[in-house]
């Protein structure tokens, strides 16, 4: 979960296009990198970074020039500067740009796979974050979301192109560094620095390639033979604080392995950070920022949130923006999944209430579809419609098809789509295909069109019969049974259950006794909003 600081809109320097643009879907049929191998220095005195950097790209076309993302340096002191490239060994031409670099080869075929080297070196505008913790101690943390890892390396930096990922650090002496991936190598032979490797073996996209580096106290949780290794990295003054924190995460880890699948990444890190966002899902690297360890146990729910992420959004990834809710929807609902089995029902419908709540009171500002394709910023997207919504979306579908088939349709969907892309109607088809049920008209009503069921209702009682009508009055038509509950007179009480397949809805049912009021969805199956009570 990315909770945002009010500086992370000072800190984005510039508007993002969330579509997929005219520009990315050119390299999308041109290329697909394969593998970042990035040699960067930190110096202890000084922001700067100098990096090494070979990139292997497999080319769909052939072509005599290719773009990469990185942001340049011109006319202020920030930036990256690029001061060569080569290609087998031989130097080839390049023009950089604002926020690209064009390279130029006219030795590029269909079907290469071409390793590029790249040298360049720089103070970062904004991805890696270089400063001082809150106890006044340096720190260094990339920070990619969204698409913020070009301030720092060359890349394609869209979720929708993976890579293998290979990061080695020189770090100045005494600095722990973490990064995705395992630890292949750790070196001191230089009396100032301090040399780290990290590769990984499965391909993630650039907004979760991460790396960190500070003065860290580390703990290994004991686990199961033959499971993921869970390491926790935290600041020393804040050591037992922290270990207290994160001491639920093998019990959370666990939940989510039966429930989905195997972890998919090599490793699990939860690391104490000094970054834009309270929680970020790094692949196998979770951040937390430095104020959420507090030593009093209450980052469960946002350490599960993280971990679900893992399997959606770093493994099973959003194919383009307007489908972030596959990964925050999934986040929020798995989580509330998670309180329901640890806290019980109550907290459980608590949760929905309360995210119900949120979505009705966003909608009145923001008519945003959960395929969200009008946000034209991505951390405009980051919102009540990805996560709340969302997770409502999920659990609208869970009432629909059942408990079992909902895990199962879970499970498979991340199976199919597991370490590559999916987007909303992919998702909806593995849940067709595993239920057997058609979901054509739950997609383009609850998916595709923004808004939801706005009710009212007026109860009419004659000659020992009850007629009760309802009516939606938003501008989108949605169709859906509602359970209500019936209160009568002598304090007893029934469900009734109503089919909408129109604007309005009748029911009618004959008794001697007195309707005082009705409860709509007194269970929490449906997204609505209820308007005039009588």
């Amino acid at each position: 979960m990315k909770m945002i600081k009010l500086i992370c809109l000072l800190l984005c320097l510039s508007t993002v296009n969330i579509a997929m643009g005219q520009d990315y879907l050119k390299r999308f049929k041109q290329l697909d990198v394969l593998n970042y191998d990035l040699k960067i220095n930190l110096f202890e005195k000084q922001n700067k970074i100098v990096v090494n950097e070979n990139v292997t790209i497999q080319f769909l076309q052939k072509t005599d020039s290719f773009q990469l993302d990185l942001v340049g340096r011109f006319e202020d002191s920030l930036g990256m500067k690029v001061s060569s490239i080569t290609y087998e060994n031989q130097p080839i031409s390049f023009k950089q740009y604002s926020d690209k670099i064009t390279l130029y080869s006219s030795s590029i075929s269909k079907g290469d796979n071409s390793t590029f080297s790249i040298q360049f070196e720089g103070i970062p505008t904004d991805g890696l974050i270089i400063g001082q913790n809150k106890f006044g101690e340096r720190t260094y943390f990339a920070d990619n979301w969204p698409m913020r890892a070009k301030h720092w390396f060359a890349c394609v930096d869209h979720p929708s192109d993976k890579a293998m990922v290979k990061i080695e650090i020189k770090a100045p002496k005494g600095y722990e560094v973490v990064s995705n991936g395992m630890e292949i190598s750790f070196t001191t032979s230089h009396p100032q620095n301090t040399s780290i490797y990290f590769e990984t073996k499965i391909p993630i996209p650039t907004k979760v390639i991460v790396f960190g580096a500070a003065n860290f106290e580390k703990q290994t949780l004991a686990r199961k033979k033959n499971q993921v290794e869970i390491t926790n990295f935290v600041y020393p003054q804040d050591k037992e604080k922290g270990f207290k924190d994160f001491e639920q995460t093998d019990t959370i880890l666990s939940y989510f392995e039966a429930k989905i699948g195997k972890f998919p990444f090599e490793k699990l890190y939860n690391v104490q950070s000094t970054t834009m966002y309270g929680g970020m899902e790094n692949a196998g690297c979770i951040f937390y920022d430095e104020k959420v360890i507090t030593g009093k146990g209450n980052i469960n729910e946002l350490i599960a949130h993280e971990i679900v992420h893992q399997w959606f959004g770093n493994s099973a990834t959003e194919l383009d923006w307007p489908h972030l809710w596959l990964s925050e929807g999934f986040a929020t609902y798995l989580t509330d999944l998670y309180i329901e089995d640890h806290k019980g029902k109550g907290a459980f419908l608590s949760q929905l209430r309360k995210q119900r709540e949120a979505v009705i009171r966003f909608s009145t500002k923001n008519k945003l579809p959960l395929k969200d394709t009008l946000s034209t910023n991505t951390q405009d997207m980051l919102n009540t419609n990805a996560y709340q919504k969302g997770a409502w979306i999920l659990h609208m579908l869970r009432e629909k098809i059942g408990k079992e088939l909902f895990w199962k349709a879970i499970a498979t969907y991340y199976d199919t789509y597991k370490f590559s892309n999916a987007t909303s109607k992919d998702f909806i088809h593995v849940f067709e295909q595993v239920t057997h049920t058609n979901l054509t008209q739950f997609y383009e009503e609850w998916i595709c069109q923004s808004g939801h069921p706005i009710l009212t209702y007026s109860i009419a009682q004659k000659e020992e019969k009850v007629k009760i009508k309802f009516s939606q009055i938003q501008p989108e038509n949605f169709h859906f049974s509602l359970e209500f509950l019936v209160l009568y007179e002598d304090n007893t009480k029934e469900i009734k259950t109503l089919l909408f397949k129109d604007k309005e809805a009748n029911l009618e049912w004959a008794t001697q006794k007195k309707v005082t009021s009705l409860k709509l969805d007194p269970n929490f199956k449906l997204l609505f909003e209820e308007k005039n009570k009588p």
